[in-house]
Parts: C-alpha cells; structure tokens; sequence
C-alpha cells in the first residue's frame, strides 16, 4: 500500500522507457525479486551465478530501462487498521471525459485508495480502497465518488479474500 506523493499514471511497456532485450538471467532476477523485492543482491547473485557487481548492474539497468519500476512493502491492511477492501467501478459521464484524468489524480491522492485503474468496459475506473469500515467505505463512496457531479455511477464490490499472483517471465 505504498503511496506516492504525487500520483500520476504507472507507464506500461514501451511507453516513456526504452525496454532492452532481456535474456534469461534478467528474467530470473525478475522472479525473484518479485517473490522478495529486498532480497540482497549477494542472494541474488548466487541464486542466478552472477557476480555480485553483475548483479547489481542488471538490476540498475532493469530500473533504469522502466523494466523494475520500484520497490514496495505490501502491507497488511488489517494491521494498520484498515481491514475492509473493496473494489470500486467507476463511470464518468460521456459529456465530461476531460474531467477522467483530473478525477483520477484526485483520487489516487486519498488516503484510503491502494490503487487507480483506467479500464476498458462498463467503468472507466476500478478503485482498490482500504477502509476501516463499512461506513467508512459508504462515506468514500457518497463524499469523494457520487457527490462529485463528473461522476455518473459506481459499483462497490467488497473483497471477502484476497491472494497475490506471481506474474510469470516469459524466458
């Protein structure tokens, strides 16, 4: 649930970094730096036979090159108060599209939301929150969603379980 100071879109592949060609060590550092993103670069070079110095400079260059675009602590929401998860479905009115962006960076600023999808489909945004409670839930949903008049629509799902996949590399 790490938050940024500054929201602004997450680029996807190709768009705002040149992408180098990786080879199967890169791909393997990808794995596991996914399964433990503060594993030492000494395990990370014995678990891929590399130097260390070898090492080191891949993961440079995969930061670099927008491959690795950060690295974050996943919390326990529960723990820090906040057990309800929820997702949300958001439609903006067809007359008011120049408002998506600037509605979206509102909401990727407060303090409840974990993460802002701009989506294909029925909504035009999916919100992850993290809340209290449900009536911390339903205040978010009629204060900073529904009475904001560029919005024509929400569906709140909330998340009974949750698990984390692994994307896989293709090497």
């Amino acid at each position: 649930m790490a938050k940024q100071p500054n929201p602004r879109p997450v680029p996807s592949a190709g768009k705002g970094h040149r992408h180098r060609q990786l080879d199967a060590i890169d791909h393997q550092i990808i794995r596991l730096l996914m399964r433990n993103g503060r594993m030492s670069n000494a395990a990370l070079a014995a678990a891929t036979a590399t130097a260390e110095s070898t090492s080191h400079a891949r993961i440079q260059a995969l930061v670099d090159s927008g491959v690795i675009r950060g690295f974050h602590a996943e919390v326990n929401a529960a723990a820090i108060g906040r057990p309800l998860l929820a997702l949300i479905s958001v439609r903006i009115h067809p007359g008011m599209r120049e408002e998506l962006e600037p509605q979206a960076q509102r909401l990727a600023k407060l303090p409840c939301v974990v993460h802002l999808f701009f989506t294909s489909g029925q909504a035009d945004l999916v919100i992850w929150v993290a809340v209290p409670d449900s009536h911390a839930l339903r205040d978010f949903v009629l204060t900073d969603l529904n009475a904001h008049k560029e919005i024509a629509g929400t569906e709140t799902s909330v998340v009974l379980q949750h698990w984390r996949g692994e994307v896989d590399t293709v090497a």
